[in-house]
């Protein structure tokens, strides 16, 4: 009998024989390379009927990961194979590393809520080492609970737990989960996106919870003690070839205001397309000083509400921030202004080249530089959507969260958090990164003083 969602019968007891593993899993694959214009030959099955028996007692199932999928640089392929996933760490030069990338048959824990429940990092890599285990890698979390959802209707981890996994994000072990058909429990009242994986970048070493825990991989007797290469670092992403080359301002002044044309904000203002243009400010030459510094320019709107322009521009406010106090300008200089304003703001991977954190930016800040405000963040994002789809994100450190006690029984800091707009369940989210660190998937959002109105 299957339950929704399911699509196929796990095997179970007497079917648990390499050569029916291996023909149940060379139809899946088949089924799933297709859709990656791919051909697959699922080898044999490593592992013996008694390992299988084993592990099928102990409350593991195994799973196939080919080679042509099984690294961070060909993990954009499953993301074909399974485009509701939705996540920044499927983008072909992402920056989410496997600390090992180990193609071929694995096994790892079939409960759908994490094992090695409370740990913090250091923990869970002790229990993990003692087992004789290592975590999953992404690419074989990923095959897993595909496999969990063909066989039980459910994703590993949909329902209330953050594991670690084998995947580091700015030199910290960061974790992944599901979403299923139902909102989780206890992670905070956000509405799920079936099948999307969330991947928390933000995860600090010494976090644990309830809901934390880990995901572990093994391999057949035969494969132990064959040791895998550790995978090669990322490189560092620069400049977007989005934002690359000259620039023409008038031309790119009116794609600008056609798109908040088109995105409702000159019905919003009761305005005709063109009455709504005649109200903006044009581009300003770029001064000399900022060649190299700030050279994208862009149009800000501020007679709408920032709410509501992310509302008009698909940009999802995270329901995490209704736990959060109000926003507030860190310098009277970002604060939001009355009239509508033209600006030449950093590309991402320009002025800050690499990853830094918001604090860090700050005090950085040069007399001709003023932190990004919330208007100025929705601005940028409508002028360059390519940013946050190839997850290149910015922080607005022009304003802050104040720290306070955070209810919801999150086991969050009390620290002052900077606002920032990532790329989450398949789109672009207002929220706040738990701890203020320096991550490679952002950069700090900064414009020139000098502004046209």
């Amino acid at each position: 009998m299957t339950v929704p969602g399911q699509t196929l019968e796990e095997p179970r007891g007497a079917e648990l024989t390499p050569g029916h593993l291996t023909a149940l899993h060379q139809r899946i694959w088949d089924e799933r390379a297709e859709t990656a214009g791919l051909r697959l030959v699922v080898p044999p099955c490593p592992y013996s009927a008694a390992e299988l028996a084993e592990l099928e007692k102990a409350g593991r199932r195994v799973g196939y990961l080919p080679p042509e999928a099984a690294t961070r640089a060909t993990r954009h392929v499953l993301g074909t194979i399974f485009p509701s996933m939705g996540c920044y760490s499927l983008q072909p030069d992402n920056e989410v590393e496997n600390l090992v990338s180990r193609a071929g048959w694995f096994d790892y824990e079939t409960a759908i809520d994490a094992p090695y429940a409370g740990t913090d990092e250091a923990e869970l890599l002790e229990q993990v080492r003692a087992a004789g285990r290592d975590l999953l890698s992404m690419n074989q979390y990923i095959v897993a609970a595909q496999d969990s959802r063909l066989f039980t209707g459910r994703y590993l981890d949909e329902r209330r737990t953050w594991p670690r996994i084998g995947i580091r994000v700015s030199g910290r072990i960061v974790c992944a989960r599901f979403d299923g058909d139902e909102m989780a429990e206890g992670l905070g009242d956000e509405p799920p996106v079936p099948g999307s994986l969330l991947t928390g970048y933000d995860l600090h070493p010494d976090f644990r919870a309830p809901y934390t825990g880990g995901r572990s991989a093994g391999v057949a007797r035969s494969g132990r003690g064959v040791e895998v290469e550790p995978e090669p670092r990322a490189p560092q992403r620069g400049v977007h070839p989005s934002q690359e080359g000259e620039l023409d301002l008038d031309a790119e002044w009116r794609r600008q205001v056609d798109g908040l044309v088109e995105a409702g904000f000159a019905g919003e203002l009761g305005m005709g397309p063109e009455e709504y243009a005649a109200s903006l400010p044009r581009f300003a030459p770029q001064p000399p000083e900022y060649r190299g510094r700030f050279d994208a320019p862009v149009v800000v709107e501020t007679r709408i509400a920032w709410e509501r322009q992310y509302e008009l521009l698909g940009i999802r406010v995270s329901p995490f921030m209704a736990l959060f106090p109000d926003a507030v300008p860190w310098h009277p200089d970002s604060a939001h202004r009355d009239r509508p304003y033209a600006a030449w703001f950093t590309r991402w991977g320009q002025r800050f080249e690499g990853p830094t954190s918001p604090d860090d930016a700050r005090a950085d800040l040069r007399p001709d530089e003023v932190g990004a405000n919330l208007q100025e963040g929705s601005a940028v994002l409508h002028a360059h959507p390519a940013l946050n789809d190839a997850a290149r994100f910015f922080d607005l450190v022009g304003f802050v969260f104040p720290a306070t006690e955070i209810g919801g029984g999150l086991p969050f800091e009390t620290i002052d958090r900077t606002p920032g707009i990532c790329r989450w369940r398949g789109r672009p989210e207002f929220a706040a990164n738990l701890y203020p660190l320096a991550f490679s998937v952002f950069r700090p959002l900064v414009r020139g003083r000098a502004v046209t109105t």
